[in-house]
């Protein structure tokens, strides 16, 4: 059993208990109570320090034929206990979580590498480690972490990693959705796996979008899963995080530059904002006054992070003509459009 949740409206959600089930070598997934906006509902409170689920609830699930397991209850609705409660409980629930632990052996390790997606695992790894690994699709160091993918449906895959994805920043979404759809395979530059920003960002758009539409046509994906008119939710939520959730900033290497970070000098060996003339900024980027006319702001960007790919002081560039290349490209940019 699994608590899905589903948009209502503007910051509004609501709860279903579903369950997965396997069904001629298919997992799909079905709801089994509708809970509202407060999963909490289904406690009965005896006293301010204890409490119980209701009977009714228990009584309902048991008529759809579900084998009822009481610590996967309170695993599941653990979150919506009343808060005094919750934090009396919580040490011995911490106690007790691993008690029957064990290692995965190596029937279990096999199938968590041939029996879940690439793309699950990719997000997974991340969520969990907080970076991308190389390793993620072949090898199997990472085996144990991806077996919590086994014998659930693509839906509650999609309703855990969901949930997990709520830990994520903004500034990680470029990186997070890099990883996940392994964007720098489509790529020759060798620092594409680590600084997608600095990557051609249109290329980069249509290759992620193409993505996007393979893996909403992928049946295999999205076996089991409930049809949908157009894009299923996750991959709408990818779109929305892609185009609009990722901060509008400064190039990175804008922010290096003000920030003064680097390992190679300190900040006092420099000043952030050296000022350059206009034919000055010319020369740097080697433009005439008529080609600057022909370009816009993207343009520019494009042509500043190639250059400072050159000059940036951690891959060995001059730290004088870096400053100075970043003034010059403050110095063009609001001329664009």
């Amino acid at each position: 059993m699994y608590l899905a949740r589903k948009e209502t409206g503007p910051r509004q959600q609501s709860f279903v208990l579903r369950e997965t089930y396997r069904e001629g070598g298919v997992l799909f997934s079905r709801d089994l109570a509708d809970l509202g906006s407060d999963p909490g509902r289904i406690f009965i409170y005896d006293d301010e320090a204890s409490c119980h689920i209701d009977e009714k609830f228990l009584s309902h699930l048991q008529s759809l034929g579900v084998e009822i397991n009481d610590a996967e209850l309170e695993e599941i609705f653990f979150p919506f206990l009343d808060p005094y409660i919750k934090h009396r409980l919580q040490p011995f629930r911490s106690r007790n979580r691993y008690r029957n632990w064990r290692p995965a052996d190596q029937e279990l390790r096999r199938r968590a590498l041939e029996e879940t997606q690439a793309l699950d695992r990719r997000r997974l790894h991340f969520l969990r480690l907080g970076r991308s690994a190389a390793a993620t699709d072949t090898g199997d160091k990472g085996a144990a972490l991806y077996t919590s993918l086994l014998d659930k449906s693509r839906d509650e895959i999609e309703q855990m990693i969901m949930q997990q994805e709520l830990v994520l920043q903004p500034r990680e979404y470029q990186s997070y959705l890099f990883t996940t759809f392994d964007l720098a395979r489509f790529f020759s530059e060798s620092y594409a796996r680590t600084m997608p920003h600095a990557l051609n960002p249109d290329r980069l758009d249509q290759i992620f979008l193409a993505e996007i539409c393979r893996l909403a046509a992928d049946a295999a994906f999205w076996q089991g899963y409930p049809a949908h008119l157009g894009l299923q939710p996750s991959l709408i939520r990818y779109l929305i995080m892609y185009f609009d959730g990722v901060p509008e900033q400064t190039p990175a290497w804008d922010r290096f530059a003000r920030s003064g970070r680097s390992r190679r000098f300190r900040r006092s060996q420099f000043t952030p904002s050296e000022q350059v003339t206009r034919s000055q900024a010319f020369a740097i980027f080697g433009l005439s006054p008529v080609q600057l006319t022909s370009m816009r702001k993207r343009d520019l960007t494009r042509l500043y992070r190639q250059k400072a790919l050159e000059l940036h002081p951690d891959k060995g560039g001059d730290t004088e003509q870096f400053i100075r290349l970043t003034a010059a490209y403050e110095e063009l940019l609001p001329s664009l459009q």
